[in-house]
């Protein structure tokens, strides 16, 4: 629901990530690991590794490099459609793979993570009247002044 997460295990070891969409490359990404995450997911780890937020009725996959380690690629919006294939070809031997912070199984040097949307959608209740934004500037103090004490200048 929230988002994928391809990323090194305990060796503080670059992690080469190749991307492609479609069958088509996307790019290729060196750092801690690769975020792809959806709307919902957008202001967790997605937003902790500079993507944007995006409104959560939109149907976008988000990709987000982890710590890269370049100045020319920075993340990435695709179309919900999109099947995303990670790959590492070489690289620390511990690589994980975690989905949504829970789930965690190991991911070796050669294979495909492969990442689509489900067929199936999934309700969500809603017990709050509040916007998304309203959201947003209670949770994450969105669009506001930083706090101040009153006694500085």
């Amino acid at each position: 629901l929230n988002d994928v997460v391809l990323h090194k295990g305990g060796f503080a070891r670059v992690v080469a990530v190749d991307v492609m969409a479609n069958g088509e490359s996307v790019a290729h990404y060196s750092g801690d690991g690769v975020v792809l995450s959806t709307p919902t997911g957008s202001t967790a780890y997605n937003l902790s590794a500079g993507g944007p937020v995006v409104f959560p009725t939109l149907e976008v996959i988000l990709l987000a490099p982890v710590s890269a380690h370049t100045l020319a690629l920075r993340p990435l919006v695709l179309p919900a459609s999109a099947e995303v294939s990670l790959r590492v070809d070489n690289g620390p031997r511990e690589l994980l793979v975690t989905v949504d912070g829970q789930v965690g199984v190991s991911f070796a040097a050669g294979e495909t993570l492969l990442v689509r949307k489900a067929d199936a959608s999934v309700p969500i209740v809603r017990f709050s009247t509040n916007s998304f934004f309203a959201t947003m500037r209670e949770k994450l103090h969105w669009g506001g002044l930083p706090d101040r004490d009153e006694r500085s200048p």
